[in-house]
């Protein structure tokens, strides 16, 4: 699916951007305005402009704002929070503006839930010597009603995600079908990267494990009706963490990885030969690959900064350590594999291979162009996806609403 752009890792993004638009996060004319004047390929063109969109939209919720027009500077504000997050996207993490747009992208989220009618916390979960931000949504009730013991379903995103963006694609439609929803910063994502310094570890049960230690600390949690969900990258936190964790009685792979570095280099082929030479000649190499390539620039900029590396050809140490391979078969609960047909960042052989391991009750659903849902989490009809997820957690855990 290309939606707009040509570039591929310009058009995945703008997608992305626009998808959130059926929870309020975004307005397709908006988007395509702000496309409109940006160059395509210009990481620094992308920033500028989205910036812009996301300024002028800031100011059109502080004037309702003041005006006391709530629903109406709730969901400006949601739009910029959306804007500011996509337009820091393709700049480096060493790049000083990325922090103040961070701090905006938050802010302006933040004051957009403020607004929101339903139940809403920022949470602290403890996690070895310090802490993980989270949000906590509570079921579909007035925010002034007590709350009652729901299943919940925990949310976490992958290898780009920030805390704010789980509400558009898993907590707001969570909390419509009655499910509580806790969303966190994993090591290596948002908060936990910036300001703590927390790098991306490959072993998601010691985190996911803190957040379900949260959890029951909490009176209003059904804790025999635990569900993870994982977001892109978070298709390999997820089943890992459902692995080493029994508390979780449902798993769901949101875009499936079963081992991180054998998708990455069958996506990009080209690869393989640069990563056999010696390291400072893989270096060059690697710098020299990703001037005319988009996707593999922001992969390896990306790299660096969310695992703390020093060089691009480290990162695929990294991903080696990524794998499901010998640990999907130790799975005991249900769970449900989704990919889309066509996604640019997974090999179908990875669903192939999970299928192969995972000896536990399981459910594939692969996401066609004819659905417009080919493309990876499924962006571009969160919709059907939503539907599809929910539908079997509501059969597995029994959760009807009336």
């Amino acid at each position: 699916m290309k939606f707009y752009f040509n570039d591929q890792a310009f058009s995945f993004e703008l997608l992305r951007a626009a998808t959130y638009a059926g929870y309020q996060g975004a307005e397709i004319g908006e988007c395509l305005v702000t496309a409109s004047k940006i160059t395509e390929g210009d990481f620094e063109s992308w920033f500028s402009e989205w910036k812009k969109m996301a300024d002028q939209t800031v100011k059109i919720a502080e004037d309702c704002l003041v005006k006391r027009h709530k629903v109406s500077a709730r969901e400006a504000f949601l739009r910029a929070h959306n804007y500011y997050r996509t337009g820091e996207f393709f700049l480096d993490g060493t790049d000083p503006r990325r922090m103040e747009n961070f701090e905006n992208s938050v802010n302006t989220f933040e004051k957009s839930m403020e607004l929101i009618d339903t139940h809403f916390e920022i949470v602290k979960i403890p996690y070895e010597n310090t802490y993980l931000k989270g949000y906590f949504y509570g079921a579909a009730v007035d925010k002034k009603d007590e709350l009652k013991v729901r299943p919940t379903l925990i949310f976490i995103g992958g290898y780009d995600s920030t805390l704010q963006e789980l509400y558009f694609s898993g907590a707001a439609p969570a909390i419509k079908r009655g499910y509580h929803c806790l969303v966190f910063e994993m090591p290596g994502q948002g908060e936990a990267l910036r300001k703590q310094n927390l790098y991306m570890r490959h072993d998601a049960e010691v985190p996911v494990g803190a957040a379900i230690d949260y959890l029951e600390t909490r009176t209003d949690i059904a804790m025999d009706k635990i569900a993870l969900l994982g977001m892109s990258l978070g298709g390999y936190f997820a089943p890992r963490a459902a692995a080493f964790d029994e508390r979780i009685k449902a798993c769901i792979a949101f875009n499936v990885f079963y081992d991180t570095f054998d998708s990455t280099l069958n996506q990009n082929p080209q690869l393989s030969k640069l990563l056999q030479l010696p390291e400072e000649q893989r270096e060059n190499m690697l710098a020299i690959a990703e001037k005319d390539n988009s996707n593999l620039r922001w992969m390896l900029n990306n790299g660096r900064w969310v695992f703390g590396l020093d060089h691009r050809y480290e990162l695929f140490e990294e991903m080696k350590k990524a794998s499901l391979k010998g640990i999907a078969g130790k799975i005991k609960c249900p769970i449900l594999l989704t990919m889309g047909e066509t996604d640019h960042f997974v090999s179908q052989d990875q669903l192939t291979a999970l299928i192969d391991e995972i000896k536990a009750p399981k459910t594939i659903r692969v996401f066609t162009k004819d659905e417009g849902a080919e493309e990876h989490c499924q962006e571009g009809n969160h919709a059907l996806f939503h539907q599809v997820m929910f539908d079997w957690l509501d059969e597995l855990f029994d959760n009807y609403l009336d």
